[in-house]
């Protein structure tokens, strides 16, 4: 049994995203395994409802400077005898932009720091143009601007990015005894942007799914496609999957899409679906996605980058059908293609219709990758996760 402290700047509701959820069941999962566990926040979560904690949860105080927030850490780390603390930020707590500049600001030698890589930074420096580029107006100065922001600007933005990025990843190395990345190729990727990270300091964990409630019945499957995030744009893709959309609806006008999220684009892309004439799809704003997954057929992820694609393993337990883009590490983890959904060459939009097309003209093979799905997705569950962070903080 060990006292840990996971910190993460803004409470853990589920409903913000990812990475707020996976805290939160990284929290059960820590207690439930016999460790004293709290929950280590700066500020309420961006929503503004109630959260109820699964464990103690600790604020540092707003009005604290950065001094007295490490004064305020360091006398925590006492009070609870802390041994390790679990960084959901890469680099929160312990680096340039962190609250100690480095491991001598913290007064206790004991203590154990690890770092969770929650995205895939790789991905993003490799797709940053592509995520970055603008298109200005169809006329002479339009594409003089067109063509020097995007391939002038945005090369010397990305190679400045790249040499942050490597410093970061340099600093986490220093600081940290270990960084988490939720696949086993983000060790690789990891690797890429800091060759000096030695191979002892790098484990893959994947983000915990937890176990269904026994007592909910199956839900009749119906002609739904889902997709479930952010609405933002230069992460999540959701443009593209208008465009698809709009190919698929030609051929199955019995189909529905629900967009389940909110964020940034949503006005744009509420737009873009009238000036595409969509007819069956519905935008739902930000909901409890459960009941979603459930009556869903097919889950559509067209991200550009992802650290896991929680939704995609949320999908799959409840027998939704995945696709995804090829381009980050954890979707080969997840999906395993022709076999618990497919996956699309980046960013082919013809393919990827193709695909879902093809899915939903054969509702007997659509049946066995959803029965395959939620027998693959058991290799996220919390006994298994559970063995890997035992591991490390026992080898810590």
């Amino acid at each position: 049994m060990s006292n840990i402290i996971i910190y993460l700047p803004n409470e853990p509701l589920g409903k913000q995203g990812g990475m707020e959820k996976a805290t939160h069941q990284l929290a059960c999962l820590l207690r439930d395994s016999g460790h004293n566990v709290s929950l280590l926040c700066q500020q309420k979560n961006r929503l503004n409802v109630p959260y109820r904690p699964p464990v103690p949860l600790i604020f540092i105080p707003q009005k604290l400077n950065k001094k007295e927030k490490r004064n305020f850490i360091n006398d925590l780390i006492r009070q609870k005898q802390t041994k390790l603390i679990i960084d959901q930020t890469e680099g929160g707590i312990i680096g340039k932009y962190g609250i100690f500049k480095n491991r001598k600001q913290i007064q206790s030698n004991k203590i154990k720091f690890v770092a969770v890589q929650h995205s895939s930074q790789y991905t993003y420096l490799k797709y940053y143009r592509f995520i970055k580029k603008k298109h200005f107006e169809n006329s002479f100065s339009g594409r003089l601007k067109n063509f020097i922001y995007n391939n002038i600007y945005l090369n010397i933005k990305r190679l400045r990015a790249c040499i942050l990025q490597k410093k970061l990843f340099r600093d986490l190395t220093l600081n940290y005894d270990r960084i988490i990345t939720l696949s086993s190729g983000g060790i690789e990727e990891f690797q890429k942007i800091y060759s000096k990270t030695p191979s002892c300091k790098l484990t893959s964990i994947p983000n915990v799914i937890p176990d269904l409630a026994q007592n909910i019945p199956p839900c009749q499957k119906e002609c739904r496609c889902l997709f479930v995030g952010r609405l933002d744009n230069a992460a999540k893709g959701i443009d593209r999957l208008l465009r698809i959309w709009k190919i698929f609806e030609e051929k199955f006008p019995g189909w529905h899409l629900d967009i389940v999220g909110n964020g940034q684009d949503a006005g744009m892309l509420k737009k873009m679906a009238h000036k595409l004439n969509l007819k069956n799809i519905s935008f739902e704003g930000f909901q409890e996605p459960e009941p979603y997954y459930a009556r869903s057929s097919l889950f559509c992820l067209t991200s550009t980058f992802e650290g896991f694609g929680l939704v995609l393993a949320e999908a799959m337990q409840h027998g939704c059908v995945p696709l995804a883009f090829d381009s980050y590490p954890a979707a080969r983890d997840i999906i395993l293609p022709g076999k618990t959904g497919e996956l699309i060459q980046p960013f082919n939009e013809q393919e990827y219709a193709n695909k879902l097309i093809s899915l939903a003209a054969n509702p007997d093979d659509l049946g066995i990758l959803a029965e395959n799905a939620r027998e693959h997705i058991k290799a996220f569950s919390p006994s298994k996760i559970s063995v890997k962070w035992n591991v490390l903080i026992q080898n810590l």
